[in-house]
């Protein structure tokens, strides 16, 4: 009995092969290159596995920064004044400050539905 291969299967496999990589020429000095290859060599990589790790991290920095945040409150808490930051046990001045500053920033930011 000779078995038919599932459609789906196919299809999954398909959608898992990595993407074609297309080579780039990077032009750097030789002594930022020398810099790179010790770094490379540090973490057991190539020099351009490298670069497109560190470039791949970049960019997954910047899609999550542009990411958007959604918060959904209810009606009766919208208009409600966050109160003053808890400080962490052993926090110090300088990281509750920076901490204040990032809170005050966040509530500052307007509805996009005002």
């Amino acid at each position: 009995m000779r078995r038919t291969p599932d459609p789906s299967s196919r299809a999954s496999t398909t959608a898992t092969r990595p993407a074609r990589k297309i080579p780039i020429t990077l032009r750097i000095d030789e002594i930022r290159f020398r810099k790179l290859a010790l770094l490379a060599e540090a973490e057991n990589r190539t020099p351009t596995n490298y670069v497109e790790t560190a470039l791949l991290r970049d960019m997954a920095a910047k899609e999550e920064a542009a990411r958007v945040i959604t918060m959904l409150v209810p009606d009766e808490a919208a208009s409600a004044s966050p109160g003053k930051l808890l400080r962490s046990e052993g926090e110090s001045d300088e990281r509750y400050a920076e901490r204040s500053l990032l809170f005050d920033r966040l509530f500052d930011i307007p509805d996009s539905d005002s």
